[in-house]
């Protein structure tokens, strides 16, 4: 029995180490691992809003697993937002990330504006000292609507992937205009602020400073948009999450794994005694 339970052991350590190394995180209602969903109204208060959120399966075939996060306003309340936003990534320098790049399918929208990302910092490097700006990108500004050879511009009902490091941006400070033509690769933001590092948003009481966002355009239009697949790491490693409804097949039968470990333990454990 001893050398069952010690072969059980080891074939679970090599489960966890394989999981380690796939730096794959499985986002579900159960465990939401740093992220949190948030709807505002038009004046952008938190908690206020009248939008729709949650983890769905599909649409189509997502690029991780079988689900997504799903965003939507509601009709008539297209200038309110929902957000989906993740703060464990708080003091990383803005310089430091080498990877940044999420999937989006949009079901509606203004014909132009889809899933956007905004990226809170402090511009000197106080990881403590709240955010003074806030660097914003739209996968439109860094597509082939306004770069020449860039990517093909978002769609609707298409999954798509976005590589924002490859794409253009703008900020709170004026950086960048507004968007569209004006907007500035992500080289410009990190030589403007060589000692930036990511925070959390401290005028909202500290939530996550990470914001995959939808809305914010006229009442009439509506936005009803899917996320998954979003990645982000530096030169030591990258996570990607892969947004679902339940967890995996694969966590479920790894905690059926570590019953049974358990279990075997106490019968080995038991007989040892008796």
């Amino acid at each position: 029995m001893r050398k069952v339970f010690l072969l059980v052991v080891v074939s679970m350590s090599v489960l966890i180490s394989q999981k380690a190394l796939a730096a794959t995180v499985v986002v579900s209602p159960s465990s939401m691992d740093g992220w949190a969903f948030y709807n505002t109204d038009n004046n952008f208060t938190l908690g206020a809003g009248s939008g729709t959120y949650g983890m769905v399966t599909g649409p189509a075939t997502p690029p991780l697993g079988t689900g997504s996060a799903h965003m939507a306003t509601a009709a008539g309340h297209g200038d309110e937002e929902v957000q989906l936003r993740n703060g464990d990534w708080a003091g990383t320098p803005l310089s430091a990330i080498t990877t940044l790049s999420y999937s989006t399918y949009a079901a509606a929208w203004n014909g132009q504006q889809d899933t956007f990302l905004d990226i809170y910092i402090n511009t000197s490097g106080n990881a403590g000292g709240g955010y003074d700006d806030r660097i914003i990108f739209e996968p439109d500004y860094g597509s082939s609507d306004f770069v020449a050879g860039g990517p093909a511009p978002p769609v609707l009902d298409q999954w798509q992937t976005w590589n924002v490091l490859n794409g253009r941006f703008y900020d709170d400070n004026g950086n960048g205009g507004d968007g569209g033509a004006n907007a500035l690769p992500w080289s410009s933001f990190t030589a403007l602020y060589p000692n930036a590092v990511l925070v959390n948003d401290d005028g909202n009481g500290g939530v996550g400073g990470l914001r995959i966002t939808i809305g914010a355009v006229d009442p009439s239009q509506s936005a009803d948009d899917y996320v998954d697949n979003f990645t982000i790491g530096t030169a030591a490693g990258s996570t990607t999450y892969d947004f679902e409804p339940v967890p995996e097949p694969g966590s479920l039968v790894l905690g059926g794994l570590m019953t049974f470990i358990t279990a075997a333990g106490y019968r080995w454990r038991h007989r040892r005694k008796a």
